[in-house]
């Protein structure tokens, strides 16, 4: 079957669109795991609110990767999204998402000294996992047709 036969036929995996969609596809899992290494960061810190001793070392290094995964998500986004339509918008709010998890382990670093913080820190955890779903959201629905 030709490539032609095969867009007569239906079969979307041929088409020119597949480089994109493919892109796209990248996009969302990257996406989805970032909401999940968010929501775990919430059960480490259940964790540490249970007395769970090494609930603290794993959610320090969750933050470091998470910090280290959004922003670098956050850079090649706005780089190479900004053809694609939402794709722009894709890159800001992984960008958003990097500050805020910037701010958030410096907050948590300060509550683990001693610093009155928890009062803030669990609720834009909170907001983070929500904006980290609204990343895989945005993803999901990237355009593929360039601007």
């Amino acid at each position: 079957m030709t490539t032609v036969d095969a867009r007569v036929h239906g079969d979307p995996s041929t088409g020119a669109d597949q480089p994109r969609r493919n892109l796209r596809l990248g996009w969302t899992v990257f996406t989805i795991l970032l909401a999940v290494g968010f929501f775990l960061e919430a059960v480490f810190a259940g964790s540490i609110l249970s007395g769970v001793v090494w609930a603290r070392k794993a959610h320090a290094a969750t933050a470091m990767i998470l910090i280290v995964l959004s922003f670098t998500g956050a850079f090649v986004g706005l780089a190479t999204l900004r053809r694609y339509r939402s794709g722009a918008r894709l890159g800001l709010i992984l960008l958003s998402l990097a500050a805020g998890t910037l701010v958030q382990a410096a907050l948590g670093a300060m509550s683990a000294k001693g610093a009155n913080l928890t009062w803030i820190h669990v609720p834009l955890g909170v907001a983070l996992v929500s904006l980290a779903g609204l990343a895989a959201i945005a993803a999901r629905g990237m355009g593929l047709v360039a601007r």
